[in-house]
């Protein structure tokens, strides 16, 4: 990665971190880090993701974060140490770091990059991108060797890993303190150190994802047959349409969109089963229903694996 002769402005650890995007990940990486005793800043533009952010972290994360005691913490103390702030420039003033984790569309990114550049001079800037190079957004963020890409992975207490790739002009102690950061959150942090859509877990989940929608659009099998299958040859409590479900079938969309801007490949159009759902407003665990119903989705049922009759057929 590039190298620079200038003094170094980030050495030290990372104290004080802002995250910008309260959906699924945003709740997440926000409790984690207010788990391993930092001050945390969480905003979001729509009031209502913070009350629902606010809702999830108290009753569903912090309580798993303990659960799973992947690193030491208190969840009280963790309460304490979150903060919900109502613009973006009190989320970010004098903060160390700040992980943005808004929706998956490069337009918006830009623009929240643009505003980060200039309200928080001095932070590192990371993007939680599931697919989008922080290459592309280099050209709105001044002194881009402070930007890189943190991509955590959901749920944060079970999925223990934090990709870290180059902007293609990273400062070699940005990405070595980034790193020490991740791995205090008990995180696995691999450094990619070349430009790669999709990082390392996405680009080979990608062809999974789209292979197994394939099947389900040309009529071969369903949802549930496949996670089924999958579950028992793999021996996961997890499958494919599973994991869209809790991840969102709109990020799954949005993701397939980032790649067909990128590659105008008509095959990178997302799946038309996964569009007719979106339209029927089923986004997956965060409406309630997706490929399956929730919070009590069919693979969770002991006789799910046998051919169970419960099965939510989509």
């Amino acid at each position: 990665m590039p190298k620079t002769n200038r003094p170094s402005r980030f050495a030290g650890g990372i104290e004080s971190v802002a995250v910008i995007g309260a959906g699924t990940m945003g709740a997440q990486i926000a409790a984690l880090t207010a788990f391993s005793g930092r001050t945390v800043r969480l905003f979001d533009a729509i009031p209502e993701a913070i009350d629902r952010a606010a809702n999830r972290i108290e009753r569903e994360i912090l309580p798993a974060i303990a659960e799973a005691r992947q690193i030491s913490g208190d969840s009280a103390a963790a309460r304490e140490r979150l903060t919900f702030v109502p613009t973006l420039a009190e989320a970010v003033t004098g903060v160390d770091l700040v992980i943005e984790a808004v929706r998956e569309d490069v337009d918006v990114k830009r623009e929240v990059f643009a505003d980060l550049s200039r309200l928080a001079p001095a932070a590192i800037l990371g993007t939680n991108s599931s697919s989008i190079r922080s290459a592309q957004v280099t050209d709105v963020v001044e002194r881009p060797e402070r930007l890189l890409n943190t991509h955590f992975f959901a749920p944060v207490w079970m999925r223990t890993l934090l990709e870290l790739m180059t902007c293609g002009h990273t400062n070699d102690e940005v990405m070595q303190r980034t790193q020490a950061f991740g791995r205090s959150l008990g995180l696995v942090t691999p450094i990619i150190t070349v430009q790669s859509k999709g990082f390392i877990i996405n680009r080979i989940w990608r062809a999974v994802k789209r292979e197994s929608l394939r099947v389900v659009d040309e009529g071969v099998a369903t949802p549930e047959d496949i996670d089924r299958m999958w579950m028992i040859f793999f021996q996961t409590q997890q499958a494919p349409f599973g994991i869209m479900d809790m991840v969102g079938l709109d990020v799954a969309r949005d993701i397939e969109w980032s790649y067909q801007r990128e590659t105008f490949d008509p095959t990178d159009v997302p799946s038309p089963t996964l569009l007719r759902l979106i339209e029927e407003g089923k986004l997956g665990e965060k409406t309630g229903e997706g490929f399956y119903t929730h919070p009590n989705p069919a693979y969770k049922d002991p006789d799910f694996l046998r051919g169970g009759s419960n099965d939510d057929g989509h």
